[in-house]
C-alpha cells in the first residue's frame, strides 16, 4: 500500500528551516532566553500551580529544571542510575521529566502486571514518540502499531513462531553456526589464543540468522561479502542512541506533514546523527523491498512453494496473508514493516545476547569448562529436543538472560488515571507504608527489566551473583509468590502481556545452537582489551572510557582471546 502524496515546495520548506537554524545561530543570546523563559513557566506552572501528584513517593531531587532525569536515565552510562534507584528508593521511585514532570521507575512485579497486561491499551501505552519514531524508522510493523492492528499483526503472526515450526528452523540455525566457526578459524589463522573481536562475528551470525530463517534471504556476511546494508546496520544502535534525547519532538516531527516532507527535513538536520539515521533507514527500506518483490516474483512465476519448500518467517507469513479472508489480509506496507521489525529486533538483541555469554564464559573458565562437558557428551548434530534437553546449557542461558537483558528498561505512558497496587509496599515520605498508587494520566512509567530480574525480595540475597546453578536447584518461593507476569522463566526478560517479544522461542533457539558449536569448537578467554556495557535501545559494548558513542573511532567492540579445540 503505497504512501498518498501531496505536492510539496520543498525549496520553501528548506528555506524555513534554514531560517531558523540561522536565528539561532545569529542570535544565540534571544533565542537562549526565549527556550529558557518557556522553560521556566512550565516549571513554575507544575510547580508552584499545580501540587506535586506524587509528594508521598521518594526518589533524587530534580537537579535540571528542563529535562529533568531525562538523561540520567537514557545516558549510556544510564544503568548506574537505575541502580541507585533501586537500592536507594526500592520497587517504585519518583523520577522527574521533560518540564518538572513527575515520572515512576518501577520494578515492582504487580506494578509491572497491571501496567502490562491487565491495563494494556486501557490505561498505560507505549508513549506516542515512541510509535512515531519506530513507524519512522521501520515501517507499520509490530513496534509501531495498536489496538485492532497490533492484534491482527500478532494473529497473523503467531503460528510461526510456535514450537512445532522452530522445529524446522534448526537445520538452518545449523549450517549458520558452522559457518560462523570456519569464519572465526580463518580470524584466528595460526595463532593460539588470538584476540578477535567476537562481536563482529556474533553480529554477522546474529544477521545471517534472522536474513535465513526470518527473511529467507542470505546477507553474505559470514562468506566475506561487504555490503552497504551490512554497514549501517553496525551504525543504526549508535546513531539512534543520540537521537533518543531528542525524543520529546518525535511526535512534533511526525506531524509536519507526508512522509516526503519529513525525509527532506531529515536531509536537513542539523545533527549528524539525524542525517546518519535517515541514511540507514533508507538502505534498510531499499533492502526490504528487494526482498519481498523476489519473494513475491519467484511465487508468481512458480518458482518457490511457499507452502512446502520454505520454511522462513516471511514464507509462512506471506502463504498465510494469501489464504487469509481479505479483511484479515496485511497490506504491503505492514509486510515491509515487519520485515524491517525481524531485522532489528532480531538482530541487535541476539548479537548482544551471545556477546554478554562469551565474555561470562570467558570470566568464568570452570563454567566454560562444564558447558563443554555437556556439550561434548550430546549427539554431534543435535535436534531440536537434543538442544532443550541439556540442563546446563539451559541454565546458563536462563541466568545471563535474567541478569544481563538486552533491552534494559521499557516506557509506557498512563492514558488515564489508574489505582496501582504493589506487590512489596514502599515507605513513603512521611513515613508510612504505601501499598497502592494513584498514578496519574501523562505519567511516564519507566518499567525497569534489569531491576525487577535482580530484585532481592523475589530472586534472594545473591540475586546479583551470576550462579547457573540455581536452575538446577529448586528456585525461592518468593519467585513464584512474586507473580511476576514475564512470558519466560518468571523474569521480565521479554517482557509481558499482549505486547511482549513474539519472537522469544526463536531467540533462545538461536542462542542454545550457536553455543552449542562455539564451545566444543573454542576455548574463550578474556583480552587485554578491557570493555564496558553501555545502554542505547539494546546494551552494547565498548571500550572501556568510552562516552560519545558516535564519535570517530568509537564502535561497539568485544576482544576476546579465541584458541580452537
Amino acid at each position: 500500500m503505497s504512501e498518498t502524496h501531496f505536492p510539496i515546495d520543498f525549496t520553501r520548506a528548506q528555506l524555513l528551516l534554514s531560517s531558523a537554524a540561522d536565528l539561532i545561530q545569529t542570535h544565540p543570546i534571544e533565542s537562549s532566553v526565549a527556550l529558557a523563559v518557556a522553560s521556566l513557566g512550565g516549571y513554575t506552572l507544575r510547580h508552584f500551580i499545580m501540587p506535586s501528584h506524587y509528594s508521598n513517593i521518594d526518589g533524587p531531587a530534580n537537579t535540571n529544571t528542563v529535562f529533568g532525569h531525562l538523561f540520567d536515565v537514557h545516558a549510556a552510562q544510564g544503568i548506574t542510575f537505575h541502580d541507585e534507584l533501586q537500592d536507594k528508593y526500592g520497587s517504585v521511585a519518583k523520577v522527574y521529566g521533560m518540564m518538572g514532570r513527575e515520572d515512576l521507575f518501577v520494578s515492582d512485579p504487580r506494578f509491572m502486571h497491571e501496567v502490562l497486561v491487565k491495563g494494556v491499551d486501557v490505561a498505560f501505552r507505549h508513549p506516542q514518540f515512541i510509535y512515531d519514531f519506530n513507524t519512522i524508522a521501520f515501517g507499520r510493523g509490530l513496534l509501531a502499531t495498536t489496538g485492532s492492528v497490533h492484534k491482527a499483526q500478532r494473529k497473523m503472526l503467531n503460528p510461526v513462531f510456535t514450537s512445532k515450526h522452530m522445529k524446522s528452523l534448526v537445520p538452518i540455525f545449523d549450517v549458520i553456526a558452522q559457518n560462523m566457526k570456519r569464519s572465526i578459524i580463518k580470524d584466528i589463522g595460526n595463532v593460539p589464543g588470538k584476540e578477535i573481536d567476537v562481536l563482529k562475528w556474533c553480529g554477522a551470525t546474529a544477521l545471517e540468522l534472522i536474513g535465513q530463517a526470518g527473511l529467507g534471504h542470505t546477507f553474505g556476511v559470514l562468506e566475506g561479502i561487504d555490503s552497504e546494508y551490512s554497514r549501517v546496520v553496525k551504525d543504526f544502535l549508535p546513531a539512534l542512541s543520540n537521537v533518543l534525547p531528542l525524543q520529546a519532538f518525535f511526535p512534533l516531527f511526525y506531524n509536519l506533514g507526508p512522509a516526503a516532507l519529513r525525509r527532506k527535513l531529515a536531509e536537513w538536520a542539523p545533527m549528524a546523527s539525524v542525517r546518519r539515521l535517515k541514511q540507514i533507514v533508507d538502505v534498510q527500506d531499499e533492502q526490504a523491498q528487494l526482498i519481498l518483490e523476489d519473494k513475491k516474483n519467484k511465487l508468481k512465476s512458480g518458482q518457490a512453494d511457499l507452502g512446502e519448500q520454505s520454511n522462513d518467517i516471511l514464507s509462512v507469513l506471506l502463504k498465510a496473508n494469501m489464504e487469509a479472508d481479505e479483511k484479515d489480509r496485511l497490506p504491503e506496507d505492514q509486510l515491509l514493516g515487519q520485515m524491517n521489525t525481524l531485522i532489528f529486533a532480531g538482530h541487535e538483541t541476539t548479537s548482544g545476547a551471545l556477546t554478554r555469554i562469551l565474555e561470562l564464559l570467558a570470566m568464568n573458565p570452570t563454567i566454560q569448562d562444564r558447558l563443554r562437558s555437556e556439550l561434548i557428551e550430546a549427539p554431534a548434530q543435535l535436534t531440536y529436543d537434543d538442544i532443550h534437553n541439556l540442563p546446563y546449557l539451559d541454565a546458563l542461558c536462563r541466568e545471563i538472560l535474567r541478569l544481563y537483558p538486552p533491552v534494559p528498561f521499557i516506557e509506557r505512558e498512563a492514558i488515564t488515571e489508574y489505582a496501582v497496587p504493589l506487590r512489596y509496599p514502599i515507605k513513603g515520605k512521611n513515613g508510612e507504608e504505601i501499598r497502592e498508587i494513584q498514578v496519574k494520566k501523562g505519567t511516564i512509567v519507566y518499567i525497569s527489566i534489569k531491576e525487577a530480574n535482580r530484585s532481592k525480595e523475589t530472586w534472594g540475597e545473591d540475586a546479583d551473583v551470576f550462579r547457573p546453578e540455581r536452575w538446577l536447584e529448586k528456585l525461592p518461593e518468593s519467585i513464584s509468590e512474586a507473580k511476576t507476569s514475564g512470558v519466560y522463566s518468571s523474569m521480565m526478560t521479554f517482557s509481558a502481556g499482549p505486547r511482549a517479544c513474539i519472537g522469544f522461542k526463536f531467540s533462545l533457539l538461536e542462542l542454545k545452537t550457536v553455543l552449542s558449536t562455539l564451545v566444543r569448537s573454542f576455548k574463550f578467554e578474556l583480552g587485554n582489551t578491557r570493555t564496558v556495557w553501555l545502554m542505547g535501545p539494546t546494551m552494547v559494548p565498548y571500550v572501556e572510557g568510552t562516552q560519545d558513542l558516535l564519535e570517530d573511532g568509537n564502535h561497539p567492540t568485544m576482544p576476546l582471546k579465541v584458541s580452537i579445540l
